[in-house]
Order: C-alpha cells, then sequence, then structure tokens
C-alpha cells in the first residue's frame, strides 16, 4: 500500500504506542498495519506527491496543515520497526549534489571538477574557459501558474550568468565532452544500464522527450558498475538512480537521485529492477 502525506487525507488511521495502522479506502479488508515486533520492509520513495504544496503560502493556514500532514508521514518512518530499503536521514543526505559529489571523490569515482562559489572569477581560475552551471538546490519552478526547469546549461564564461553567482549559490563545473549518456539503476549490490548516444542531443537530455524514449539496454562498462554499486553503497541508498557519461577518457558521475525514474528504461531493465525491488520488499531474492 502507498502510504505518502497526499493519500492520507481522509482515510482512517491511528497511530498510538509505536503502532500504526491505515485503511484503504474501501477501509473494509485493505488496511497497512505496522506494531512492534511485526517484521515489514518499506521503501521510502516520496514523503508526499511533487506538487503537493504548489500554491501553498508560508505561515497560511494550508500550509500548517499540510505541515501536520508531513509531520504524521515522518513520525510514522522514524517510530515504526520497519526496514527500510533506504532510510530516511540517508534519503535526505544523498538528495544532496554536494554530499554527493564529495562522497564521488572520497571513493575515487570520477566527477567533473566541481566549486560552489559567489564570485564568478574564482570560478573562471577554477574551471577554465568551458563552464557549465546546474542548480544546488530544487530545479523546477512555477511563476504566475507556469512552469519553468533549470537545465544544466553551458555559460559564456564572461557572460551575465556567472556573474549571477554572487546572487544564488549555483553548482558550477567544468564541462565534460560525452560520447554516451548512461542512466544506471541499483538496488542492493546489483546494477543496470541504459545507454543514448550523445550525439544531437543538448548538453542536458533531460530537455528532449525524444531522448527517454531512445535509451537501449546495455552491458555496464566494469568501471560504471563497480562505482555505482560503491556510491550507493556509501550513501546508504538501497535503491538509487544514478546519471552517468562515457568521455574519451573516463567514464564520470554527474548526478545520484535516491528515488529516481526508471521505468522509461527499455526491457528487460524494467522488469528486473521491479523485481529486484519487489524481490526484497518481501523478503526473498530475484
Amino acid at each position: 500500500m502507498v502510504f505518502d502525506a497526499g493519500n492520507v487525507e481522509g482515510r482512517s488511521y491511528s497511530l498510538c504506542n509505536g503502532s500504526f495502522t491505515l485503511y484503504g479506502e474501501s477501509q473494509v479488508g485493505d488496511a497497512l498495519v505496522l506494531e512492534p515486533g511485526r517484521l515489514v520492509r518499506g521503501w521510502i520513495r516520496r514523503l508526499a506527491p511533487p506538487d503537493w504544496q504548489r500554491g501553498v503560502v508560508v505561515d497560511s493556514h494550508d500550509a500548517a496543515v499540510k505541515t501536520a500532514w508531513l509531520s504524521l508521514v515522518v513520525a510514522v518512518i522514524r517510530t515504526s520497526e520497519v526496514e527500510w530499503l533506504t532510510n530516511l536521514d540517508a534519503l535526505v543526505s544523498a538528495e544532496n549534489k554536494l554530499v554527493q559529489h564529495a562522497v564521488a571523490t572520497g571513493l575515487g569515482v570520477p566527477a567533473p571538477e566541481t566549486i560552489v562559489c559567489s564570485d564568478a572569477d574564482v570560478a573562471r581560475e577554477a574551471l577554465g574557459s568551458e563552464i557549465i552551471l546546474k542548480p544546488l538546490g530544487v530545479g523546477h519552478y512555477f511563476e504566475e501558474e507556469e512552469p519553468f526547469v533549470v537545465y544544466t546549461t553551458e555559460v559564456d564564461p564572461g557572460g551575465a550568468e556567472l556573474e549571477a553567482l554572487s546572487t544564488v549559490p549555483f553548482i558550477a563545473q567544468r564541462r565534460l565532452h560525452a560520447r554516451q549518456h548512461l542512466r544506471v539503476v541499483t538496488v542492493g549490490g546489483d546494477a543496470w544500464a541504459g545507454a543514448v548516444d550523445a550525439d544531437q542531443l543538448t548538453l542536458d537530455w533531460r530537455q528532449e522527450p525524444i531522448a527517454h524514449r531512445s535509451f537501449t539496454a546495455t552491458i555496464i562498462p566494469v568501471e560504471v558498475r563497480r562505482g555505482a554499486i560503491e556510491l550507493a553503497d556509501a550513501l546508504h541508498l538501497g535503491y538509487s538512480s544514478q546519471d552517468w557519461i562515457v568521455c574519451d577518457d573516463a567514464c564520470y558521475i554527474v548526478d545520484v537521485n535516491p528515488g529516481g525514474q526508471w521505468l522509461f528504461l527499455p526491457e528487460p531493465i524494467t522488469t528486473e529492477v521491479n523485481a529486484a525491488i519487489s524481490g526484497w520488499l518481501t523478503g526473498g531474492t530475484r
């Protein structure tokens, strides 16, 4: 059963002395029961739907109500005896791109040269003439009901974008020239990868809808498989969806998403990842 801050409202539930019960919509023979001593496994993919707080005004009544629902979800996660595929603290920590980068470099996993600074001159000195910027925080927002997504973008070292580093923290990296993009999915100690050639794609393939339908199943390079599993293990992620790029000199990790997408990848990846997750949740083996 899915339990998050967006679907618990309006359903019957009870949390008391470490026991939690959430009834399904029918409230007949369909209930999630967590109680001390009962072995249960779970997967924290999200705490609430992505757009759940869209339009909520800070300090408003609606904000207070939504905070209460979110607090309930977090309390259930932290007070239950559920064995999580990825625990809450690891999930929150691993979503920080600078934490990802620090762990990767500590493991010796190739990662783009990175700096976060408020001075364009410092960025130019550290990264040279080919520089990309990517969001440090949330990369999407709404403005007057219109959605905007901030993609990874190459910038002119002398342009206004780099000078704007003094106004908001952004990740600045030395640009790498990709031959191939990899989406690597890890579950426990196993990994799968889909690949798409970088030719004819923009720097950030996510902004091209056709790219999502162009991945093909591929044999993971040995160093990528090893690095992806080591990185997921170091970040304490039972599941991860990672973005790697293959360059002429090496394969580089560019992003780790603790709850990222995999269903757009081709077969047999989708079925095998689904089986690995469900197998872990039910306590069996794949």
